[in-house]
């Protein structure tokens, strides 16, 4: 997928992405993150979603099953269409065409439900699937038409099936989706942000450290004293001990600002962009950092300070919308929070 900007210009609207930027292969995977919201939201949710584009799909882009029989049972079938100009009756009727073959063929059950799902269709063609009757009569108009090249090159017996199960078709089946409210309905999945990312609001300032201990601090707080203990052969057991000792209290008031700058961090992610965008930014330190934290060190102490030296250097993936906020101090928190959550130690004889 085209990497949006990341700078401050304004990004174009997501129905500029999807008319003029995607890709077919693109919009087949936009459509297939819509259909499974689609389901949901209309209250039967499907058993199966799958891309059924390419060579011998057999006029069905993408399938949405209803039962485990998949599509020999009832199904929904999704037709993406992405083109340059509009799509109209002369697009869709070879592929309405196409439904009818592989139902006779066995290859399907015919759907009871066959979306054209296209950036833009045109006016022509969104009136006649507003109006079955109409849409079947025009469909057979140039069926029978003996200069239309529709059907054309089935074999006879075919082509006789074919217009036998159309007339027998209840023409309702075909509709179109409209833009607008595919992207309402995908903009509940957490694809969206990804693909259509706003502005980031401003980013609020982080709270500071409070004076007491918070509970979720408790192991990496206890991971700094044991390394300051290793360094100054201190014995300190509580972060008002550390606070008050001399030799370590600006360090540890620096690493819990550090770590309550990743938290406000965190919280802004979650409010502005799905979870995933976080987990990749603080995914990526974490293998920055590894390596250098499985090393042989001097002391713990010694650790601890070339992994945050290593989280100074780092950069974050400038594709990532949360990239441009991420200052040097949540680099440093985040390696706190991962300690937090035992994926880093200082000292390794706790592990021992």
């Amino acid at each position: 997928m085209v990497a949006p900007p990341t700078h401050s210009a304004p990004l174009p609207t997501p129905q500029v992405y999807l008319k003029y930027i995607y890709n077919e292969d693109e919009w087949e995977d936009f459509t297939v993150e819509w259909v499974h919201q689609f389901g949901t939201w209309a209250g039967r949710p499907y058993v199966r979603v799958q891309r059924m584009g390419g060579a011998g799909d057999r006029g069905a882009d993408v399938a949405a099953c209803l039962s485990a029989q998949g599509t020999a049972g009832e199904w929904h079938c999704y037709q993406c269409k992405h083109y340059a100009k509009a799509l109209g009756q002369a697009d869709a009727f070879p592929e309405m065409v196409k439904i009818f073959v592989a139902k006779i063929l066995g290859t399907y059950e015919l759907p009871t439900r066959y979306v054209f799902v296209a950036p833009r269709i045109g006016t022509g063609l969104e009136r006649l699937l507003l109006n079955p009757p109409q849409l079947r009569d025009e469909f057979f108009a140039a069926w029978d038409d003996k200069d239309s090249k529709l059907g054309k090159k089935l074999t006879p017996e075919m082509r006789t099936a074919v217009g036998e199960l159309a007339r027998a078709t209840d023409f309702s089946m075909f509709e179109a989706g409209d833009l607008d409210e595919i992207l309402d309905l995908h903009a509940a999945t957490p694809h969206h942000v990804r693909r259509f990312p706003k502005q980031l609001k401003e980013r609020p300032a982080a709270d500071p450290a409070p004076p007491d201990q918070a509970p979720h601090e408790a192991v990496y707080v206890r991971k700094l004293l044991d390394a300051y203990n290793a360094k100054h052969g201190l014995a300190l057991e509580t972060l008002q001990e550390a606070r008050d000792h001399a030799k370590v209290r600006g360090h540890l008031f620096r690493q819990r600002a550090a770590f309550f700058h990743a938290e406000s961090l965190w919280r802004f992610a979650q409010e502005s962009v799905p979870e995933a965008t976080y987990t990749a930014i603080e995914t990526d330190l974490y293998d920055a950092v590894i390596e250098i934290e499985d090393r042989d060190h001097a002391s713990g102490y010694a650790r601890l300070e070339a992994v945050l030296d290593a989280a100074v250097a780092h950069q974050p993936n400038p594709a990532n919308i949360l990239a441009p906020v991420v200052k040097v101090i949540d680099l440093k928190g985040m390696c706190h929070r991962l300690a937090n959550d035992d994926r880093l130690t200082w000292c390794k004889e706790e592990t021992s």
